[in-house]
Protein backbone atom coordinates (compact mmCIF):
# COMPACT_ATOMS: atom_id res chain seq x y z
CA UNK A 1 0.00 0.00 0.00
CA UNK A 2 1.67 3.18 -1.21
CA UNK A 3 1.69 6.21 1.05
CA UNK A 4 3.87 8.77 -0.72
CA UNK A 5 6.41 9.21 -3.50
CA UNK A 6 9.51 11.22 -4.26
CA UNK A 7 11.62 11.07 -7.40
CA UNK A 8 12.22 7.42 -8.29
CA UNK A 9 11.14 6.16 -4.86
CA UNK A 10 7.81 5.12 -3.38
CA UNK A 11 7.10 4.76 0.32
CA UNK A 12 4.53 2.37 1.71
CA UNK A 13 2.11 2.98 4.57
CA UNK A 14 4.62 1.65 7.11
CA UNK A 15 7.38 4.02 5.96
CA UNK A 16 9.45 1.48 3.97
CA UNK A 17 11.04 2.98 0.84
CA UNK A 18 11.10 1.15 -2.51
CA UNK A 19 13.07 1.89 -5.69
CA UNK A 20 10.52 2.09 -8.52
CA UNK A 21 11.79 0.61 -11.79
CA UNK A 22 8.39 -0.04 -13.31
CA UNK A 23 6.03 2.92 -13.26
CA UNK A 24 6.09 5.45 -16.07
CA UNK A 25 3.18 7.46 -14.64
CA UNK A 26 5.51 9.47 -12.41
CA UNK A 27 7.41 10.42 -15.54
CA UNK A 28 9.60 13.28 -14.27
CA UNK A 29 9.73 11.86 -10.75
CA UNK A 30 7.04 11.14 -8.20
CA UNK A 31 5.59 14.31 -6.67
CA UNK A 32 8.02 16.53 -8.53
CA UNK A 33 7.82 19.89 -6.71
CA UNK A 34 7.39 21.89 -9.94
CA UNK A 35 4.39 19.80 -11.00
CA UNK A 36 2.89 19.72 -7.52
CA UNK A 37 3.18 23.49 -7.16
CA UNK A 38 1.64 24.12 -10.60
CA UNK A 39 -1.35 21.91 -9.79
CA UNK A 40 -1.84 23.42 -6.34
CA UNK A 41 -1.67 27.00 -7.59
CA UNK A 42 -4.05 26.48 -10.50
CA UNK A 43 -6.55 24.51 -8.39
CA UNK A 44 -6.51 27.33 -5.84
CA UNK A 45 -7.37 29.84 -8.59
CA UNK A 46 -9.95 28.02 -10.71
CA UNK A 47 -10.88 24.73 -12.33
CA UNK A 48 -13.90 24.04 -14.48
CA UNK A 49 -15.19 21.89 -17.28
CA UNK A 50 -13.96 22.69 -20.75
CA UNK A 51 -17.04 24.71 -21.74
CA UNK A 52 -14.99 27.66 -20.54
CA UNK A 53 -11.78 28.69 -22.25
CA UNK A 54 -8.59 29.10 -20.28
CA UNK A 55 -5.15 30.35 -21.42
CA UNK A 56 -3.53 27.08 -20.35
CA UNK A 57 -5.49 25.16 -23.00
CA UNK A 58 -3.99 27.13 -25.87
CA UNK A 59 -0.53 27.28 -24.32
CA UNK A 60 -0.32 23.54 -23.77
CA UNK A 61 -1.58 22.85 -27.29
CA UNK A 62 1.03 25.26 -28.65
CA UNK A 63 3.85 23.65 -26.66
CA UNK A 64 2.74 20.17 -27.68
CA UNK A 65 2.51 21.02 -31.38
CA UNK A 66 5.98 22.57 -31.23
CA UNK A 67 7.19 19.02 -30.53
CA UNK A 68 5.29 17.56 -33.50
CA UNK A 69 6.30 17.41 -37.17
CA UNK A 70 4.06 18.93 -39.84
CA UNK A 71 1.31 18.31 -40.87
CA UNK A 72 0.22 17.35 -37.32
CA UNK A 73 -1.60 20.51 -36.27
CA UNK A 74 -4.71 19.81 -34.15
CA UNK A 75 -4.99 18.76 -30.50
CA UNK A 76 -7.81 17.12 -28.54
CA UNK A 77 -7.28 16.90 -24.78
CA UNK A 78 -8.72 13.90 -22.91
CA UNK A 79 -8.14 12.18 -19.57
CA UNK A 80 -6.41 8.88 -20.32
CA UNK A 81 -4.62 6.85 -22.93
CA UNK A 82 -7.73 4.69 -23.36
CA UNK A 83 -9.81 7.78 -24.10
CA UNK A 84 -7.14 9.00 -26.51
CA UNK A 85 -7.10 5.78 -28.50
CA UNK A 86 -10.89 5.55 -28.41
CA UNK A 87 -11.06 9.02 -29.96
CA UNK A 88 -8.37 8.09 -32.50
CA UNK A 89 -10.58 5.23 -33.69
CA UNK A 90 -13.49 7.65 -34.14
CA UNK A 91 -11.30 10.13 -36.01
CA UNK A 92 -9.98 7.46 -38.37
CA UNK A 93 -13.41 6.00 -39.09
CA UNK A 94 -15.04 9.37 -39.62
CA UNK A 95 -12.25 10.55 -41.91
CA UNK A 96 -12.15 7.41 -44.06
CA UNK A 97 -15.80 6.35 -43.85
CA UNK A 98 -14.52 2.86 -43.04
CA UNK A 99 -14.31 0.58 -39.99
CA UNK A 100 -11.49 -1.93 -40.55
CA UNK A 101 -8.35 -1.85 -38.38
CA UNK A 102 -5.04 -3.67 -38.53
CA UNK A 103 -3.11 -4.02 -35.27
CA UNK A 104 -0.06 -5.89 -34.06
CA UNK A 105 -0.02 -9.13 -32.09
CA UNK A 106 0.18 -8.59 -28.29
CA UNK A 107 -0.89 -4.93 -28.64
CA UNK A 108 -2.76 -3.14 -25.87
CA UNK A 109 -4.50 0.15 -26.67
CA UNK A 110 -6.92 0.65 -23.76
CA UNK A 111 -9.86 -0.49 -21.68
CA UNK A 112 -12.91 0.93 -23.48
CA UNK A 113 -15.09 -1.32 -25.64
CA UNK A 114 -13.63 0.16 -28.83
CA UNK A 115 -10.00 -0.08 -27.72
CA UNK A 116 -10.36 -3.64 -26.42
CA UNK A 117 -11.56 -4.53 -29.94
CA UNK A 118 -8.14 -3.46 -31.29
CA UNK A 119 -6.12 -4.98 -28.42
CA UNK A 120 -5.10 -8.63 -29.03
CA UNK A 121 -3.62 -8.63 -25.52
CA UNK A 122 -7.22 -8.36 -24.29
CA UNK A 123 -9.43 -10.06 -26.88
CA UNK A 124 -7.13 -13.10 -27.12
CA UNK A 125 -6.47 -13.08 -23.35
CA UNK A 126 -8.39 -14.40 -20.37
CA UNK A 127 -12.02 -13.34 -20.54
CA UNK A 128 -11.61 -12.19 -24.14
CA UNK A 129 -14.11 -13.00 -26.86
CA UNK A 130 -11.69 -13.30 -29.76
CA UNK A 131 -10.86 -11.13 -32.73
CA UNK A 132 -13.68 -8.93 -34.05
CA UNK A 133 -14.54 -9.39 -37.73
CA UNK A 134 -13.42 -5.85 -38.65
CA UNK A 135 -9.93 -6.32 -37.12
CA UNK A 136 -6.88 -8.16 -38.40
CA UNK A 137 -3.73 -8.96 -36.42
CA UNK A 138 -0.23 -8.83 -37.89
CA UNK A 139 2.68 -10.66 -36.21
CA UNK A 140 4.64 -8.77 -33.57
CA UNK A 141 7.99 -7.48 -34.92
CA UNK A 142 9.85 -9.11 -32.02
CA UNK A 143 13.51 -9.12 -32.99
CA UNK A 144 14.38 -11.79 -30.41
CA UNK A 145 11.72 -14.40 -31.16
CA UNK A 146 10.49 -13.62 -34.69
CA UNK A 147 13.76 -12.74 -36.46
CA UNK A 148 15.34 -15.70 -38.22
CA UNK A 149 18.94 -16.77 -37.72
CA UNK A 150 21.20 -14.78 -40.03
CA UNK A 151 18.37 -12.50 -41.16
CA UNK A 152 19.35 -8.85 -41.52
CA UNK A 153 17.34 -6.17 -39.75
CA UNK A 154 16.24 -4.77 -43.13
CA UNK A 155 15.02 -8.17 -44.34
CA UNK A 156 13.25 -8.78 -41.06
CA UNK A 157 11.52 -5.40 -41.28
CA UNK A 158 10.36 -6.10 -44.83
CA UNK A 159 9.09 -9.58 -43.95
CA UNK A 160 7.12 -8.19 -41.01
CA UNK A 161 5.74 -5.34 -43.13
CA UNK A 162 4.54 -7.86 -45.71
CA UNK A 163 2.52 -9.50 -42.96
CA UNK A 164 0.64 -6.21 -42.57
CA UNK A 165 -0.11 -6.30 -46.30
CA UNK A 166 -1.56 -9.78 -45.85
CA UNK A 167 -3.67 -8.57 -42.94
CA UNK A 168 -5.09 -5.72 -45.03
CA UNK A 169 -5.83 -8.16 -47.85
CA UNK A 170 -7.68 -10.38 -45.39
CA UNK A 171 -9.79 -7.46 -44.22
CA UNK A 172 -10.76 -6.50 -47.75
CA UNK A 173 -11.52 -10.08 -48.76
CA UNK A 174 -14.02 -10.21 -45.90
CA UNK A 175 -15.65 -6.96 -46.95
CA UNK A 176 -14.01 -4.60 -44.44
CA UNK A 177 -12.11 -1.67 -45.92
CA UNK A 178 -9.13 -0.33 -43.98
CA UNK A 179 -9.65 2.70 -41.76
CA UNK A 180 -6.48 2.60 -39.67
CA UNK A 181 -3.28 0.85 -38.70
CA UNK A 182 -2.48 1.15 -34.99
CA UNK A 183 0.84 0.39 -33.32
CA UNK A 184 2.48 1.25 -30.01
CA UNK A 185 5.79 2.99 -30.71
CA UNK A 186 7.20 0.89 -27.88
CA UNK A 187 5.22 -2.24 -26.99
CA UNK A 188 5.29 -2.75 -23.23
CA UNK A 189 2.91 -5.62 -22.44
CA UNK A 190 4.36 -7.40 -25.47
CA UNK A 191 7.66 -7.51 -23.57
CA UNK A 192 9.47 -4.32 -24.65
CA UNK A 193 9.36 -4.52 -28.42
CA UNK A 194 10.69 -1.61 -30.45
CA UNK A 195 10.08 -2.10 -34.22
CA UNK A 196 13.09 -2.66 -36.53
CA UNK A 197 14.33 0.21 -38.69
CA UNK A 198 12.28 0.88 -41.87
CA UNK A 199 9.36 -1.23 -40.60
CA UNK A 200 6.95 1.68 -40.20
CA UNK A 201 8.20 3.47 -43.30
CA UNK A 202 7.11 0.51 -45.40
CA UNK A 203 3.84 0.03 -43.56
CA UNK A 204 2.84 3.70 -43.64
CA UNK A 205 3.25 3.79 -47.41
CA UNK A 206 1.22 0.61 -47.73
CA UNK A 207 -1.58 1.75 -45.40
CA UNK A 208 -1.93 5.16 -47.06
CA UNK A 209 -1.93 3.50 -50.45
CA UNK A 210 -4.99 1.52 -49.33
CA UNK A 211 -6.77 4.65 -48.10
CA UNK A 212 -6.16 4.15 -44.37
CA UNK A 213 -4.56 6.37 -41.75
CA UNK A 214 -1.56 5.62 -39.53
CA UNK A 215 -1.88 5.93 -35.75
CA UNK A 216 1.11 6.05 -33.39
CA UNK A 217 0.27 5.11 -29.80
CA UNK A 218 2.82 6.95 -27.62
CA UNK A 219 1.10 6.21 -24.29
CA UNK A 220 4.00 4.10 -22.98
CA UNK A 221 7.10 5.72 -24.43
CA UNK A 222 6.34 9.33 -25.37
CA UNK A 223 7.87 12.46 -23.80
CA UNK A 224 11.54 11.55 -24.14
CA UNK A 225 11.61 8.12 -22.51
CA UNK A 226 13.41 6.50 -25.43
CA UNK A 227 16.28 8.98 -25.13
CA UNK A 228 17.23 9.46 -28.76
CA UNK A 229 13.91 11.09 -29.63
CA UNK A 230 11.02 12.81 -27.86
CA UNK A 231 8.49 10.52 -29.58
CA UNK A 232 8.93 6.87 -30.39
CA UNK A 233 7.70 7.22 -33.98
CA UNK A 234 10.64 9.56 -34.67
CA UNK A 235 13.01 6.60 -34.33
CA UNK A 236 11.43 5.20 -37.47
CA UNK A 237 11.70 8.45 -39.45
CA UNK A 238 7.95 8.57 -40.10
CA UNK A 239 5.13 11.05 -39.46
CA UNK A 240 1.82 9.53 -38.35
CA UNK A 241 -1.59 10.90 -39.26
CA UNK A 242 -2.74 10.60 -35.64
CA UNK A 243 -0.69 10.45 -32.43
CA UNK A 244 -2.06 9.43 -29.03
CA UNK A 245 -0.46 9.97 -25.65
CA UNK A 246 -1.39 9.53 -21.99
CA UNK A 247 0.26 8.10 -18.86
CA UNK A 248 3.32 10.35 -18.44
CA UNK A 249 1.71 13.61 -19.64
CA UNK A 250 0.35 14.75 -16.27
CA UNK A 251 2.93 12.99 -14.04
CA UNK A 252 0.13 11.32 -12.10
CA UNK A 253 -2.60 13.85 -12.87
CA UNK A 254 -5.17 12.58 -15.45
CA UNK A 255 -4.15 14.10 -18.78
CA UNK A 256 -3.90 12.68 -22.28
CA UNK A 257 -4.19 13.95 -25.84
CA UNK A 258 -4.76 13.14 -29.48
CA UNK A 259 -2.89 15.07 -32.17
CA UNK A 260 -3.93 14.85 -35.81
CA UNK A 261 -3.75 16.63 -39.14
CA UNK A 262 -5.97 19.53 -40.20
CA UNK A 263 -7.55 17.27 -42.80
CA UNK A 264 -8.62 14.63 -40.27
CA UNK A 265 -9.87 17.27 -37.82
CA UNK A 266 -11.93 18.86 -40.60
CA UNK A 267 -13.57 15.51 -41.40
CA UNK A 268 -14.46 15.12 -37.75
CA UNK A 269 -16.14 18.54 -37.60
CA UNK A 270 -19.35 17.09 -39.06
CA UNK A 271 -21.81 18.50 -36.54
CA UNK A 272 -21.58 15.64 -34.04
CA UNK A 273 -19.72 17.55 -31.33
CA UNK A 274 -16.93 16.02 -29.32
CA UNK A 275 -17.08 17.26 -25.75
CA UNK A 276 -15.02 15.99 -22.84
CA UNK A 277 -15.99 17.47 -19.47
CA UNK A 278 -12.61 17.20 -17.78
CA UNK A 279 -10.28 16.60 -20.73
CA UNK A 280 -7.76 19.41 -20.68
CA UNK A 281 -9.21 21.22 -17.68
CA UNK A 282 -7.07 24.11 -16.37
CA UNK A 283 -5.47 22.06 -13.57
CA UNK A 284 -4.62 19.21 -15.95
CA UNK A 285 -3.10 21.69 -18.40
CA UNK A 286 -1.05 23.23 -15.59
CA UNK A 287 0.32 19.76 -14.82
CA UNK A 288 1.13 19.14 -18.49
CA UNK A 289 2.91 22.46 -18.90
CA UNK A 290 4.95 21.78 -15.76
CA UNK A 291 5.93 18.31 -17.05
CA UNK A 292 7.18 19.81 -20.34
CA UNK A 293 9.10 22.47 -18.39
CA UNK A 294 10.81 19.89 -16.19
CA UNK A 295 11.76 17.64 -19.11
CA UNK A 296 13.41 20.59 -20.85
CA UNK A 297 15.04 22.31 -17.84
CA UNK A 298 16.43 19.11 -16.31
CA UNK A 299 17.52 17.58 -19.62
CA UNK A 300 15.57 14.40 -18.90
CA UNK A 301 15.53 13.13 -22.47
CA UNK A 302 19.33 13.14 -22.61
CA UNK A 303 19.41 11.73 -19.09
CA UNK A 304 17.18 8.85 -20.25
CA UNK A 305 19.53 8.20 -23.16
CA UNK A 306 22.68 8.12 -21.01
CA UNK A 307 21.21 6.24 -18.06
CA UNK A 308 19.46 3.72 -20.29
CA UNK A 309 22.67 3.03 -22.20
CA UNK A 310 24.50 2.42 -18.92
CA UNK A 311 21.70 0.17 -17.68
CA UNK A 312 21.74 -2.00 -20.81
CA UNK A 313 25.55 -2.26 -20.66
CA UNK A 314 25.48 -3.41 -17.04
CA UNK A 315 22.72 -5.92 -17.77
CA UNK A 316 24.67 -7.31 -20.72
CA UNK A 317 27.71 -7.69 -18.46
CA UNK A 318 25.56 -9.59 -15.98
CA UNK A 319 24.28 -11.80 -18.81
CA UNK A 320 27.89 -12.70 -19.65
CA UNK A 321 28.48 -14.27 -16.22
CA UNK A 322 27.89 -17.95 -15.48
CA UNK A 323 24.81 -17.30 -13.33
CA UNK A 324 23.60 -14.74 -15.88
CA UNK A 325 22.85 -17.49 -18.40
CA UNK A 326 19.15 -17.07 -17.60
CA UNK A 327 19.23 -13.79 -19.49
CA UNK A 328 18.48 -14.46 -23.14
CA UNK A 329 18.14 -10.90 -24.37
CA UNK A 330 18.58 -7.30 -23.23
CA UNK A 331 16.74 -4.78 -25.40
CA UNK A 332 15.06 -1.41 -25.56
CA UNK A 333 15.95 2.25 -25.84
CA UNK A 334 16.57 4.91 -23.21
CA UNK A 335 14.70 4.07 -20.02
CA UNK A 336 12.44 1.58 -21.75
CA UNK A 337 14.30 -1.68 -21.21
CA UNK A 338 13.37 -5.34 -21.38
CA UNK A 339 15.31 -8.34 -20.06
CA UNK A 340 14.04 -11.66 -21.38
CA UNK A 341 14.71 -14.70 -19.18
CA UNK A 342 15.12 -18.16 -20.71
CA UNK A 343 16.23 -21.53 -19.40
CA UNK A 344 18.07 -22.29 -22.65
CA UNK A 345 19.48 -19.65 -24.99
CA UNK A 346 19.41 -22.03 -27.95
CA UNK A 347 15.74 -23.03 -27.65
CA UNK A 348 14.67 -19.78 -25.93
CA UNK A 349 12.50 -21.73 -23.51
CA UNK A 350 10.85 -19.11 -21.26
CA UNK A 351 12.14 -19.00 -17.67
CA UNK A 352 8.79 -17.86 -16.30
CA UNK A 353 9.10 -19.52 -12.89
CA UNK A 354 12.65 -18.27 -12.41
CA UNK A 355 11.66 -14.69 -13.18
CA UNK A 356 8.65 -14.92 -10.86
CA UNK A 357 11.00 -15.99 -8.08
CA UNK A 358 13.43 -13.19 -8.93
CA UNK A 359 10.86 -10.37 -8.87
CA UNK A 360 9.39 -11.68 -5.61
CA UNK A 361 12.80 -11.63 -3.95
CA UNK A 362 13.59 -8.20 -5.38
CA UNK A 363 10.55 -6.62 -3.77
CA UNK A 364 10.64 -8.60 -0.51
CA UNK A 365 14.38 -8.57 0.17
CA UNK A 366 15.68 -5.55 -1.73
CA UNK A 367 12.64 -3.25 -1.83
CA UNK A 368 12.80 -2.89 -5.59
CA UNK A 369 9.55 -2.71 -7.55
CA UNK A 370 9.68 -4.47 -10.92
CA UNK A 371 7.28 -5.56 -13.65
CA UNK A 372 6.87 -8.76 -15.67
CA UNK A 373 5.29 -8.88 -19.13
CA UNK A 374 5.52 -10.57 -22.51
CA UNK A 375 3.41 -13.43 -23.90
CA UNK A 376 5.27 -15.94 -21.73
CA UNK A 377 5.51 -13.70 -18.64
CA UNK A 378 9.29 -13.98 -18.83
CA UNK A 379 10.35 -10.40 -19.61
CA UNK A 380 11.46 -8.03 -16.87
CA UNK A 381 10.14 -4.66 -18.03
CA UNK A 382 11.82 -1.46 -16.84
CA UNK A 383 10.24 1.97 -17.42
CA UNK A 384 11.10 3.94 -14.26
CA UNK A 385 10.57 7.63 -13.55
CA UNK A 386 13.17 9.57 -15.54
CA UNK A 387 14.78 10.61 -12.25
CA UNK A 388 16.25 7.07 -12.19
CA UNK A 389 20.03 7.52 -12.36
CA UNK A 390 23.29 5.59 -12.66
CA UNK A 391 23.47 5.08 -8.90
CA UNK A 392 20.06 3.38 -9.10
CA UNK A 393 21.35 1.29 -12.00
CA UNK A 394 24.21 -0.02 -9.87
CA UNK A 395 21.89 -0.70 -6.94
CA UNK A 396 19.41 -2.55 -9.16
CA UNK A 397 22.01 -4.63 -11.03
CA UNK A 398 23.75 -5.63 -7.77
CA UNK A 399 20.42 -6.78 -6.32
CA UNK A 400 19.52 -8.63 -9.52
CA UNK A 401 22.97 -10.28 -9.56
CA UNK A 402 22.57 -11.54 -5.99
CA UNK A 403 19.00 -12.66 -6.57
CA UNK A 404 19.88 -14.58 -9.73
CA UNK A 405 22.66 -16.41 -7.87
CA UNK A 406 20.15 -17.45 -5.21
CA UNK A 407 17.40 -18.46 -7.64
CA UNK A 408 19.89 -20.59 -9.61
CA UNK A 409 20.12 -22.83 -6.51
CA UNK A 410 16.35 -23.02 -5.98
CA UNK A 411 13.78 -25.57 -7.10
CA UNK A 412 11.27 -23.41 -8.96
CA UNK A 413 9.15 -26.26 -10.34
CA UNK A 414 6.21 -25.32 -8.11
CA UNK A 415 6.46 -21.56 -8.70
CA UNK A 416 3.67 -19.90 -10.67
CA UNK A 417 3.43 -16.56 -12.40
CA UNK A 418 3.82 -13.63 -10.00
CA UNK A 419 1.43 -10.78 -10.87
CA UNK A 420 3.20 -7.40 -10.96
Amino acid sequence: VIGRGSGQYLEDASGATFLDTRNNVGHVGWQHPVVVRAVQEQFARANSNTRYLHPAHAELARRLLARMPAPLARVFFVNSGSEANDLAIRLARTHTGRKGCVVVERAYHGNTCATIEISPYKFFGKGGTGRPAHVRVAPCPDGYRARRAGESEASFATRMAEQVRSAINGLEEDGHELAAFFIESGMSVAGVVVPPSSYLEQIYALVRGRGGVCVADEVQVGFGRLGEHFWGFEQQGVTPDIVTMGKPFGNGFPLAAVVCTDEIAASFANGQEYFNTFGGNPVACAAGLAVLDVIEREGLQQHAFETGKHLRTRLEELAATEHGALIGDVRGSGLFVGVEFVTDRATKEPATAHLSSIVTKLVQEHRILTSVDGPHSNVLVMKPPLAFDKTDVEHFVAALDQTMREVALMDVSAVGHTPT
